[in-house]
C-alpha cells in the first residue's frame, strides 16, 4: 500500500511540474508576445510621426551620423543655439530664433539623438559634443563669427566650443547656466545629483523604444502645438541621447572648467532669481545658485548679469528677456 501511495505521489507530483512547466512557458510566450507588439507599435508610431513632423531645417550628415540643422536670417554675426541637456532641441529656440532672424543669421540644430537627429557616437560628453557642432556648421556652410547662446547644460557646451573655437567666436549669451562646480556645490546643499549609472544603458535603451517616458509625460510650459506636438512625438527617441549626455555630465562638467577665460568677448548671463530645482530648499539654495551665476561673469572681462524673476526657460515663457540680451551683445559687436 505504501509503494502505490509512493507511485502515485511521483506521478501527481510529475504531472504537477509537468503542467507548472507549461504555464511558466506560456507566461514567458505571452510575455515575449507583448514584448514584440510594444516595439512593433512604437515602431510604427515613430515612422508616422517622422512622416507627420518632418525636420524644418536641413539633415547635416556627419560621418555616419544626420544632424538636423535649421538656419534662417542672413547677416554677420551668426548666432547659434544650444539646448539644456533635454529633449527640446531646436524647438526650445523658436521664439528667440524668429526675432534674432530678422537681425542676422540664426542657428539651432538638435544634437545626436535628439528630435530629427540620429544617435552619435559614445561618450556623450563636452568635447565630442562641441566638435560635432563645429563640424556641422563647416559641413553646412555655416561661416563664423559666431554669437554663441546656450541655456543650462548648453551653457557648458558652447563654453567648450568657444574654448576650442577662440578665434571664431565673437560674443555669449549664457541662459540659466550650468557651472562646473554646480553639482559639488549644491550638493553641499542637500540636492544630489541625479546622474543615472550607465550599466543600466540597455534598460533605457529597450525602454525608448517601447515608447517609454509616455509621449502625454512631456512637459512643453504652454507651448502652442507647433512646439508641443513634434516634442511630445519625439520625446521616447530623445529621452535615449538625454541618458547618455546625462551619464557624462560630470565629465562635461570638467571640461568646462578648462576654459577659465573667453578673453574680452561680451558676455551677458542671465539667471533667475530662484535655483533651477522643483524641491523646496529655500532662500539658501537661491543664494547659491545666483553665486554662481555671478561667477560665470569672469569668463569675461565683458561681461554683465541680468538677473528676472520667470522660470528655468525663459525662452520659452519669457523670450523677450533673451532677444534682448542678443540684441544686446550684437550691438557691441558691431
Amino acid at each position: 500500500m505504501m509503494i502505490k501511495n509512493r507511485i502515485a505521489t511521483k506521478i501527481y507530483a510529475r504531472n504537477v511540474f509537468h503542467w507548472l512547466g507549461r504555464i511558466i512557458l506560456l507566461i514567458f510566450i505571452f510575455l515575449l508576445g507583448m514584448l514584440a507588439f510594444g516595439l512593433v507599435r512604437e515602431a510604427i508610431t515613430r515612422h508616422k510621426y517622422r512622416a507627420q513632423y518632418p525636420p524644418p531645417g536641413e539633415m547635416i550628415a556627419i560621418n555616419d551620423d544626420k544632424i538636423h540643422l535649421n538656419c534662417v536670417g542672413s547677416g554677420s554675426p551668426t548666432v547659434v543655439f544650444e539646448s539644456d541637456l533635454d529633449q527640446y532641441g531646436s524647438l526650445s529656440w523658436n521664439y528667440v530664433q524668429k526675432d534674432i532672424s530678422k537681425l542676422t543669421r540664426a542657428c539651432s540644430y538638435d544634437r545626436a539623438g535628439i528630435m530629427w537627429s540620429s544617435p552619435g557616437p559614445r561618450p556623450r560628453n563636452g568635447e565630442i559634443i562641441a566638435a560635432e557642432l563645429r563640424a556641422v556648421l563647416e559641413k553646412a556652410g555655416e561661416k563664423g563669427p559666431y554669437l554663441m547662446v546656450g541655456h543650462a547644460f548648453g551653457g557648458a557646451y558652447i563654453r567648450i566650443f568657444a574654448g576650442q573655437n577662440p578665434d571664431d567666436v565673437c560674443g555669449m549669451v549664457l541662459v540659466e547656466s550650468s557651472h562646473p562646480e554646480m553639482l559639488t556645490r549644491m550638493a553641499e546643499y542637500g540636492v544630489v545629483p541625479e546622474i543615472p549609472d550607465k550599466k543600466i544603458r540597455p534598460l533605457i535603451l529597450l525602454l525608448s523604444h517601447l515608447g517609454i517616458p509616455n509621449r502625454d509625460q512631456a512637459e512643453v510650459y504652454g507651448s502652442p502645438p507647433e512646439i508641443a506636438d513634434p516634442l511630445r512625438a519625439y520625446l521616447p527617441k530623445s529621452s535615449m541621447a538625454w541618458f547618455d549626455e546625462k551619464v557624462e555630465s560630470h565629465n562635461t562638467l570638467a571640461q568646462a572648467a578648462q576654459y577659465e577665460s573667453l578673453g574680452d568677448l561680451p558676455l551677458i548671463v542671465l539667471a533667475a532669481s530662484g535655483a533651477p530645482t522643483s524641491v523646496d530648499q529655500g532662500q539658501q539654495l537661491q543664494d547659491i545658485w545666483l553665486e554662481l551665476q555671478h561667477e560665470l561673469l569672469s569668463l569675461s572681462t565683458d561681461s554683465e548679469i541680468r538677473v528676472y524673476e520667470t522660470g528655468h526657460y525663459p525662452q520659452l515663457q519669457s523670450p523677450e528677456l533673451v532677444i534682448e540680451a542678443i540684441q544686446d551683445v550684437l550691438f557691441l559687436i558691431k
